[in-house]
């Protein structure tokens, strides 16, 4: 699992290391992204039998209505990169919050995925989804977040 998770921060983060990331580079990121997230998920989720069949229905229409927002945080990871050369408070406000809509719009779909697993399956099942859904997230996120200088590091070396 661990070699999986690496390769998925490797995947994300060489993606926020581009300039100009196209359409389809980050349809190309964003399917091998969720490649990866369903190995890893395949592990953390053990469902057997007739419950197999329903979460995996399911969870491959998550992830195929997860797919714009995740290339929506793709770019949106590229933007602020390329902002930091020129960040105005603006640029600071409007980045700041289309990360929480996008935020805001994974969390939605973790919910109403979770209910429809529930309902398909039980809810731990449901739950077991939820958590590595959620694991996973964190995991990408913080990756990203330590590869990725914050402005004010930036700032700070720049003053050197």
């Amino acid at each position: 699992m661990k070699f999986s998770l690496i390769i998925i921060f490797c995947v994300i983060a060489t993606a926020a290391t581009y300039a100009q990331t196209s359409d389809a580079e980050a349809d190309a990121i964003a399917h091998l992204l969720g490649v990866q997230k369903r190995e890893v998920i395949s592990r953390l989720v053990p469902v057997k039998g007739k419950d197999s069949v329903a979460f995996w229905k399911i969870y491959d229409e998550y992830q195929t209505s997860n797919k714009m927002t995740t290339k929506a945080r793709i770019k949106l990871y590229e933007k602020t990169a390329l902002s930091y050369s020129n960040l105005t408070p603006a640029i600071a406000d409007s980045l700041a919050n289309r990360y929480f809509v996008n935020r805001l719009e994974q969390e939605k779909s973790m919910e109403t995925y979770y209910k429809k697993i529930k309902v398909a399956t039980n809810a731990v099942v449901a739950f077991e989804f939820y958590q590595a859904e959620a694991y996973l997230l964190t995991q990408i996120r913080a990756s990203i977040m330590n590869q990725i200088p914050t402005y004010g590091q930036l700032q700070s070396v720049a003053k050197r």
